[in-house]
């Protein structure tokens, strides 16, 4: 049985990212050993965010961007909306993977292997993984595959689900200033919310998706109808070819990752809380704490519980409170994301959105949901955690 410093179990967005990092420290002369079942040849997802300029420590590999984007929201609302020092940025699975893999194989010290882990374990002596290619050890294992439960009667759970088509045109139809980034005129069909949403490629090519959030999955033909149905009627267009498809669900909860009794297996990604539990984002997120979590490593030696602060508390509080007002239908999720778009500056609202707003910056976006429906789903999440 090998003996790594580290195993990350899952090669994706979340173990490539740490150990991007890893690899740009000191840490890089620390036997790494990355575990994944495949080997992350195809183009299986797609990642959009906004980041500040200046910022963007993976802009080599952005597949598109740009500066404004469209919204079209409830009761006729529509409009451009310019992102002011934000920029909203594309980056394709397939050329993170290429980017990072790239990197880290250049390091001796860094192993990758493709096989099933059966089992992980955290040992007196270590974090153990049981693989079907044999048994390792390693003095922390980084797990990002083991899922959350999904079921605590006392955490709101919802489901980010979505299918997209890469589509081509005959004739050009897309504009290329500015992708959709949330078209909510599609028919909203009982709890939680659906939108569309259009990544243009060029005039005659776009990614076009139709997203959900709810605490339930559609089957394939309801996903591919509600598609048709959006590229017909609201793109209107009727001639195209679907390229290429992609399907993803994200959790959206306020479920806290559980932690081993021993602290020798550290949960990061999806399993590590790393999405944002009202938006489904996790881009960035997991950016920043994977890059936390390398710091931690460095300047103690092991990883670190998150620190309670009041300020995480609140936004962890936000994020529940939207959560049970879709949950339990106590206001149009459209609506609701209608009043943030167009009562707030775009800046203001994705600082917001990415927790890197002060407290009086939350209030004051706060007060443009409806107050009463919120003040509902305040007692109702408070309710269900005590």
């Amino acid at each position: 049985m090998k003996r790594y410093d580290y195993i990350i179990a899952g090669g994706g967005l979340a173990g490539l990212s740490l150990a991007y990092y890893m690899n740009q420290s000191i840490l890089r002369s620390k036997s790494i050993l990355i575990i994944d079942k495949d080997d992350k040849v195809q183009n299986d997802r797609t990642w959009c965010f906004w980041e500040k300029d200046g910022q963007g420590e993976f802009d080599p590999i952005v597949f598109r961007r740009w500066k404004q984007v469209l919204f079209y929201g409830s009761n006729g609302f529509e409009k451009r909306l310019d992102l002011g020092d934000y920029t909203y940025k594309w980056i394709r699975g397939i050329d993170f993977y290429d980017h990072v893999r790239l990197q880290l194989e250049a390091n001796p010290n860094i192993t990758f292997l493709t096989t099933n882990i059966e089992r992980l374990s955290d040992t007196s002596d270590g974090g153990f993984v049981i693989t079907d290619d044999g048994q390792f050890i390693a003095d922390y294992i980084f797990d990002s595959i083991t899922p959350l439960s999904l079921d605590k009667p006392q955490r709101h759970n919802m489901l980010q689900h979505f299918k997209g088509w890469e589509i081509t045109t005959p004739q050009p139809v897309f504009d290329l200033s500015a992708p959709t980034m949330m078209d909510y005129r599609v028919e909203q069909q009982g709890v939680g919310v659906r939108f569309g949403y259009v990544l243009p490629i060029n005039q005659n090519r776009a990614l076009v998706e139709y997203t959900v959030f709810s605490d339930k999955l559609l089957n394939q033909e309801e996903y591919d109808k509600e598609l048709h149905t959006y590229i017909r009627d609201f793109l209107k267009i009727r001639d195209f070819t679907i390229e290429d498809e992609e399907f993803g669900v994200i959790p959206m909860t306020d479920e806290r990752p559980k932690v081993s009794k021993r602290n020798h297996i550290i949960k990061i990604g999806t399993s590590g809380g790393y999405v944002k539990a009202s938006t489904g984002y996790a881009f960035k997120r997991t950016q920043r704490f994977t890059q936390e979590l390398v710091s931690q490593l460095l300047t103690t030696g092991k990883p670190q519980p998150r620190k309670k602060t009041f300020r995480q508390w609140f936004k962890n509080l936000l994020d529940s409170t939207l959560l049970n007002v879709f949950l339990e239908n106590r206001y149009s999720g459209k609506a609701v994301f209608t009043r943030l778009y167009k009562n707030n500056p775009t800046p203001r609202l994705f600082a917001f959105l990415d927790e890197d707003t002060s407290l009086w910056e939350d209030l004051q976006v706060m007060s443009t949901v409806p107050l009463g429906a919120f003040a509902r789903g305040l007692v109702g999440s408070l309710f269900r955690r005590f």
